[in-house]
């Protein structure tokens, strides 16, 4: 009799321990499944193991690569930050204008890399994305590709613009560069040490879509002005004179754009 109690009560411990086995199972798929649902934004659940986590192209191996940035300045010890914006946001990613996937991206402009992640995990390292001009990064007020332009000495060089304007005739992009200031230890203890920092700069640029030129915008109204097709020269030269636009403010420079691709060639003829 007493060997028949034992063995009922050994039954139901085992049976309540395998019951909360398979709790504490489902427990933990829920806390996964709860966890990815809030981690992965950019394309459905079905995809989100792809590389893009949207149909389209898949990076290639060579079209990624780790960054070394971080490696060389610790960022927490330097003010100002290397960043266009520090967070990443959601973004759509061309290549030749083929859609290659939805990833959140943030752009160092320090080392001129596009860094992407297909989660917003804080535990998931990006990668930083290759410099090539065959691709675009699209978020939603602004458009990033690496371009090949004349800069402010005349000479070739490439680097990540950004679209500020977009028309038939005309495209504003915008150069935002940062640099890395070594800081200095304070010599006695009479004066202040001076951190390490980053600095930052804008420079803007034209490009003509006749001839796919990408040239720097000199802060003179008469270079400025130089740069823009024969034809629309007078109109443009007029508008910046009744307006009273000041070419080093962004979003001067944005109307003249504007302007410029309402502009054909019959504009002087017409009156207008």
């Amino acid at each position: 009799m007493k060997t028949k109690v034992i063995l009922s009560a050994l039954f139901l411990i085992g049976l309540n321990f395998a019951f909360a086995q398979k709790v504490v199972v489902q427990n933990n798929l829920e806390s996964l499944s709860q966890l990815q649902s809030q981690a992965i934004t950019c394309g459905d659940h079905a995809n989100a193991g792809a590389q893009g986590g949207v149909p389209g192209l898949a990076f290639a191996a060579s079209d990624l690569r780790s960054s070394n940035v971080a490696a060389t300045i610790q960022l927490a010890n330097v003010k100002g930050s290397p960043y266009l914006a520090d967070a990443f946001e959601k973004s759509t990613i061309y290549s030749n204008n083929e859609l290659v996937g939805t990833y959140y991206t943030r752009y160092n402009a320090y080392s001129q890399e596009i860094e992407l992640k297909k989660t917003t995990l804080a535990e998931e390292d990006y990668k930083s994305l290759v410099r090539n001009e065959k691709f675009r990064v699209v978020s939603a007020n602004k458009e990033i590709r690496y371009t090949t332009f004349i800069d402010s000495k005349g000479k070739k060089q490439g680097d990540y613009l950004i679209s500020m304007t977009n028309g038939d005739k005309y495209t504003l992009h915008k150069r935002f560069k940062v640099k890395f200031v070594e800081g200095k230890e304070a010599a006695n203890s009479m004066v202040n040490s001076i951190p390490s920092r980053f600095t930052n700069s804008t420079e803007y640029y034209l490009e003509d879509s006749t001839t796919n030129l990408v040239s720097y915008i000199p802060t003179k109204k008469s270079k400025l002005i130089s740069l823009f097709k024969d034809s629309d020269k007078i109109q443009i030269a007029a508008l910046i004179k009744k307006k009273g636009f000041n070419i080093k403010q962004e979003q001067d420079l944005v109307q003249i754009f504007n302007f410029a691709n309402t502009l054909n060639e019959n504009y002087a003829s017409q009156g207008k």
